[in-house]
C-alpha cells in the first residue's frame, strides 16, 4: 500500500523573515544597526524585541530615564498580552513616566532644573 504524502511549502511573512534574521546577530552587531535612541515618552513594541535596542526619554518630572526595551518588556509582556490596545497595536506607550513594575530596570538620572 502505497501512500502518498503532500510537501507543503511554507512561507514566512516579512516580519517573520526578519525577526528570524536579527535574532542570529551578535550582541555588538545588533548595536551597530540599532543604536540607541532618544524618544519623547516610553515605549515598548512587539516588533522591536530581539535587538537590543536601548532607549532614552525625559518624563515629566525632569528625570532622564535609559531602559533595555528587551528587558522591559519581558517583565511587561503578561500583562500586555491581555490588553485589548497590545492585541490590536503590538504596541504601549505612556507620555508622563516609566511603568512602576519596571522602573528598577532602567537608570534614573535627575537633569537640573530649566525654571527659576
Amino acid at each position: 500500500m502505497k501512500s502518498k504524502v503532500k510537501e507543503v511549502e511554507v512561507t514566512l511573512s516579512s516580519k517573520e523573515l526578519i525577526a528570524n534574521a536579527i535574532s542570529k546577530l551578535s550582541p555588538e552587531e545588533l548595536a551597530a544597526i540599532y543604536p540607541p535612541i532618544v524618544r519623547a515618552n516610553f515605549v515598548v513594541r512587539k516588533s522591536w524585541l530581539g535587538r537590543n535596542q536601548v532607549i532614552t526619554f525625559v518624563n515629566n518630572k525632569n528625570q532622564r530615564i535609559t531602559y533595555s526595551h528587551d528587558e522591559v518588556l519581558k517583565v511587561m509582556l503578561p500583562k500586555l498580552n491581555i490588553m485589548p490596545c497590545w492585541i490590536k497595536r503590538e504596541y504601549w506607550s505612556q507620555s508622563t513616566d516609566m511603568p512602576s513594575n519596571v522602573r528598577h530596570l532602567a537608570t534614573v538620572e535627575n537633569l537640573e532644573s530649566t525654571e527659576k
